[in-house]
């Protein structure tokens, strides 16, 4: 794993956390306290013996990614199959779970959801542009098992590649790692539009979800994006997933910030404890914005080692392309993203120029990552 210098945004963290032990464990100069927060050590939340958790659809997302992503290295899957599986309608056979075929949920209208309209509407166009590519050239390639070259889809051993070396099950999964996973939570359900002290957090109906106010639920839903598919959530540890949590868990330190975080949050919001609620959310918004910048930082700098066309280099770059796409959808300390979409725009038509990551030299790859490392105040 990579270590991280100690820089502002970590000690802003660092901060929170320590404010979190003193606002519940010490008392005001005149012994009242100041917000008790009543948390419990993992996940789990009831009223009247059952649980008011659930973030259901979000773990369906997961499981319609999955399937997206496993048709993106088969020689038979088409652009009807790709775009089914994004902008699935219910009742629609595009998946092999008949539960996710009734889902009504999708993953197209989740893409970037709260980015402005031009943003979203420019990724949406981006993500179907791949799926077509994909289908027209790089599907058929496989099926011929085409040796892929500067301008020519095909294998560089087991990677399937497109004309300009980019690897499309790695490029959309990682590009969704932001624009779906890590927008929906740091943009949208950890927002005050969701979870501001506006949101009901009173009502209880216990018909829908699971006996939880507008605002648990909103929490759980943050919560589902990055747990959806573990089996266990009883600690830190993600198992199962393949987005943002496989790559959170992959940071011991920060995998147990961010689970303490959503549970002193969720916990906070029991106790109508608004402070504390929106300190937790912070702290979970900074933190998975620093997974996203460091992945990025370090696919660029591995790839920068390793400019020699190899298989592991085109896989490499296009992990990093995907994170580096995903930088526009970060909070950083002062609320606003590490880059902008235009500036994130950029860099991909610098890595996609010419004839792509064929052309790529390890000089513009380590300007790259110096730029994140910059802005972020991470390191290698």
């Amino acid at each position: 794993m990579k270590t991280m210098k100690k820089n502002n945004l970590l000690s802003k963290i660092s901060l929170l956390v320590i404010g979190v032990v003193f606002l519940n464990s010490c008392t005001t100069d005149d012994d009242t306290l100041d917000c008790v927060v009543n948390a419990p050590s993992t996940y789990s939340f009831e009223v009247d013996g059952s649980s008011t958790v659930s973030y259901s659809g979000q773990t369906q997302r997961l499981q319609m990614h999955d399937e997206l992503h496993a048709a993106l290295s088969n020689s038979a899957t088409t652009e009807a199959m790709l775009n089914g599986m994004y902008a699935h309608e219910s009742g629609n056979a595009d998946f092999s779970d008949a539960l996710l075929n009734a889902s009504s949920k999708q993953l197209r209208s989740k893409t970037a959801g709260y980015q402005p309209a031009a943003n979203q509407s420019h990724i949406h166009t981006q993500i179907e542009a791949w799926f077509n590519d994909y289908s027209t050239n790089v599907a058929p390639a496989i099926a011929n098992q085409t040796l892929a070259a500067p301008g020519v889809a095909g294998f560089v051993d087991n990677r399937e590649l497109n004309a300009k070396g980019m690897e499309y099950d790695q490029i959309i999964t990682k590009s969704l790692i932001g624009a779906l996973c890590l927008d929906q939570v740091v943009n949208g359900y950890l927002s005050p539009a969701k979870i501001g002290d506006q949101v009901d957090n009173t009502t209880r109906d216990p018909n829908e979800d699971q006996n939880a106010t507008a605002m648990e639920h909103h929490w759980d839903e943050g919560f589902g994006y990055i747990y959806g598919l573990d089996d266990n959530i009883g600690d830190a540890t993600i198992n199962n997933d393949i987005m943002l949590g496989k790559y959170l868990n992959k940071f011991e330190n920060w995998k147990i910030i961010v689970y303490d975080a959503f549970i002193m949050g969720r916990a906070a919001i029991v106790n109508n404890c608004s402070d504390e609620r929106d300190r937790q959310a912070q702290i979970i918004k900074e933190t998975l914005s620093m997974v996203c910048a460091q992945k990025a930082i370090d696919y660029l700098t591995s790839s920068a080692d390793a400019v020699d066309q190899s298989a592991d280099f085109f896989h490499g770059l296009s992990e990093g392309y995907g994170f580096i796409l995903s930088l526009q959808f970060t909070v950083s300390s002062d609320g606003t993203p590490y880059f902008s979409h235009s500036e994130v725009n950029s860099m991909l038509s610098q890595l996609e120029d010419g004839n792509g990551f064929w052309d790529v030299t390890d000089a513009e790859l380590n300007q790259m990552a110096n730029d994140i490392i910059s802005r972020t105040g991470l390191t290698q």
